[in-house]
């Protein structure tokens, strides 16, 4: 409120004064709003529909003036009054009011405002009374330079200026009036909506009193006083207060944003280059790093409590599957340097994990990670027709233990997280009793893994088949953007392998894949068809029917599969998330919320009662979207190995695929 008063105070074009009053305006309401009282409220109500009339009008006069005069430049005008007498007396009613003059709107919100700042005791008192009072004495300094400045006085250049004709004044002065009348009569003018919306803003019931004249005693009174003989003397001190104005060095806001701006936009770059330079181990370290000290942080700035819960006795079984999971764990680590022999490895992890959720009685997710286990196993293999059969050894012993320290650090923390959740009793046991009590009844499934992930959370599912069907079509641009750099196939060209297998199709392999073919695709649609009362679903059936193709693709060759495919990779994700949309709006015609399942129980001659849900529906563009991703993905990597193998092996090599 005060500096923008203060920079209209010595501002020369007239829609910028009135430009910077109207912010320092938008101050002493925030600054009503701010002292959270139900009178402060009705006074800000009352000073947005005053300043609303006063202010429109004055912009307008401002328009008027620059229309007959062609110039806004306060330091041009003057002396108006006489050539346009209509315009003047239109500003004259509009400045007084935004001076606070009586008896104009202008004047009762002004005394309302400043019984509030009179009553408020902040920090010391009569500080927030003190402020408030500079505002309005620069409110009304302001108010009449642009008064005075403009129409009193001697002119200072010739301008042909004449009122205009109603078009332009007509407005204004209707404006004007409102001005008068308001100021008046104030509560059967702008009472019922000062009341009404005093009430809306605060919850509570207001109903203001608004008087032009509030006793002798007020301390409004004084203080309004005080700001209309200050504005006087700023008015015949102006030009003493303009030259130390332009003395005085100030600070451009332009140049503060500009620079503020340029130091964060390097502070960035710096972090950016430092923390995001391509390398991936470093991006992993920052990672962990953070996550380590948020734990750290938490488990010290908290209280904590052992838990209650015993531990169950260690079985042979399980030990066993654990020493030889930890043992693999740590050959990775150490012979990471042979890729063949690190992705075995990987893989020995992956297939134990599946036999410890078997052997924790969820064979839903030991489905699932079977089958992912497989397909990426199955797809780095490929992969690694393109990269070195050794990785280069390049980190430092220093960087060696550095890592090292902050693994085992964090590994820690996971176990020991892991370790204190798991000895404490359940605290969202009431959600699994409502997803087990809810399955069948809600969803109409008994798999309470399959009815939370396409009913209760298929928003979730939802935008994770979009995710994964965009992360397909990166790989696909990623593959259009190497075959386009010839750097990038010399590159992949001079990796790959340069001795072949003897036979690239073994019999054994062809045929025995070809038989399985049809078999993996009827496993497949089981596992799809069962997923929702038993282990399976959409997910697990897409990634066993992509195994079958990928056995394809690596027992007879990219180049006869994909003779024999009958359907578009890209295609399949979109028809996936096409299906998985339409089935939850279907859900919005029965007046259900989005991806709401329904279901009925149908009877088909000659088969037995038969299930059928909408869940199935969006479990299917599920299928079609994992299906579709994984599909891509290969599709990618092949016809990199296909166009690499033209360049060096010729049309032999081709056929290899």
């Amino acid at each position: 409120m005060l500096m923008a008063a203060k920079i209209a105070l010595f501002k020369d074009d007239l829609k910028a004064i009135l430009a910077f009053s109207t912010v320092s305006h938008l101050g002493l309401i925030t600054f009503l709003l701010g002292l959270g009282t139900p009178a402060a409220a009705s006074a800000a109500m009352l000073h947005i529909l005053a300043h609303a009339s006063f202010k429109a009008a004055l912009f307008m006069v401002a328009g008027i003036v620059d229309h007959e005069a062609h110039t806004r430049d306060i330091r041009r005008l003057g002396g108006l009054r006489a050539a346009m007498p209509l315009t003047f007396t239109i500003a004259l009613i509009a400045s007084l009011s935004m001076a606070g003059v009586p008896p104009l709107n202008g004047f009762l919100s002004k005394e309302l405002m400043l019984e509030n700042a009179a009553q408020a005791d902040w920090l010391t008192p009569w500080l927030v009374a003190i402020l408030a009072t500079a505002g309005a004495l620069l409110s009304v300094a302001y108010s009449l330079r642009f008064l005075a400045h403009t129409f009193l006085g001697t002119p200072r250049e010739q301008h042909d200026a004449h009122d205009p004709g109603p078009g332009l004044w007509a407005a204004p002065a209707l404006l004007a009036g409102l001005v008068i009348v308001s100021g008046l009569v104030p509560m059967a003018t702008f009472g019922p909506f000062v009341d009404a919306a005093a009430s809306a803003t605060t919850g509570t019931e207001i109903h203001a009193h608004i008087a032009l004249w509030h006793g002798l005693k007020a301390p409004a009174l004084w203080m309004s006083l005080a700001a209309l003989g200050g504005g006087l003397a700023c008015l015949g001190l102006y030009p003493r207060l303009r030259a130390i104005w332009d003395a005085t060095p100030r600070p451009e806001a332009k140049t503060i944003f500009d620079a503020a701006i340029g130091a964060l936009a390097g502070t960035s770059r710096v972090v950016t280059s430092t923390l995001h330079n391509g390398s991936l181990s470093r991006g992993i370290f920052a990672t962990m790093l953070v996550i380590l000290g948020l734990g750290l942080w938490a488990f010290l700035s908290g209280p904590y409590q052992p838990g209650t819960r015993a531990m169950l006795p260690v079985e042979g079984a399980p030990l066993a599957g654990w020493a030889v999971l930890a043992s693999a764990a740590l050959a990775t680590l150490f012979r990471h340097h042979d890729r063949l022999l690190a992705l075995v490895l990987t893989g020995i992890v992956g297939l134990l994990l599946s036999a410890g959720f078997a052997w924790l009685s969820a064979p839903d997710l030991a489905l699932t990670q079977i089958s992912v286990e497989v397909v990426t196993i199955l797809l780095m293999l490929l992969a690694l027709n393109f990269l070195p059969q050794h990785s280069p050894r390049e980190s430092s012993p220093f960087r060696h233990a550095r890592d090292g320290m902050l693994a085992v650090a964090t590994g820690l923390g996971a176990g020991l997280l892991a370790f204190a959740l798991m000895t404490r009793e359940p605290a969202f046991s009431r959600v699994s009793e409502f997803h087990w009590a809810q399955s069948k009844p809600g969803a109409g499934g008994t798999n309470a893994v399959n009815t939370i992930i396409v009913d209760f959370r298929g928003y979730d599912t939802y935008g994770e088949i979009i995710v994964l069907g965009i992360a397909a079509l990166i790989i696909f641009a990623w593959r259009s953007a190497v075959l386009s750099s010839k750097t990038a196939l010399h590159r992949l060209a001079s990796i790959r392998m340069a001795k072949n297998a003897g036979d690239p199709h073994p019999l054994m392999l062809v045929m025995g894949t070809r038989f399985l073919m049809p078999l993996a695709l009827m496993v497949g649609v089981f596992i799809f068809l069962r997923g929702h009362n038993l282990p399976g679903g959409g997910f697990v059936a897409g990634l066993v029917v992509s195994i079958a193709f990928l056995l394809q693709y690596m027992a007879s060759g990219y180049i006869w599969s994909e003779r024999r495919l009958r359907f578009d990779h890209q295609l399949l994700i979109g028809t996936g998330v096409l299906v998985a949309t339409f089935t939850g709006i279907a859900a919005w015609f029965m007046g259900w919320p989005f991806l709401t399942s329904g279901y009925d129980y149908v009877h088909i001659w000659p088969l037995d009662e038969i299930e059928l849900t909408t869940a199935s529906v969006f479990d299917l563009g599920v299928f079609f979207c994992v299906l579709g991703a994984v599909m891509l993905s290969l599709a990618t990597l092949s016809r990199l190995a296909q166009h690499t193998t033209d360049r060096d092996a010729g049309p032999s090599g081709k056929e290899s695929l």
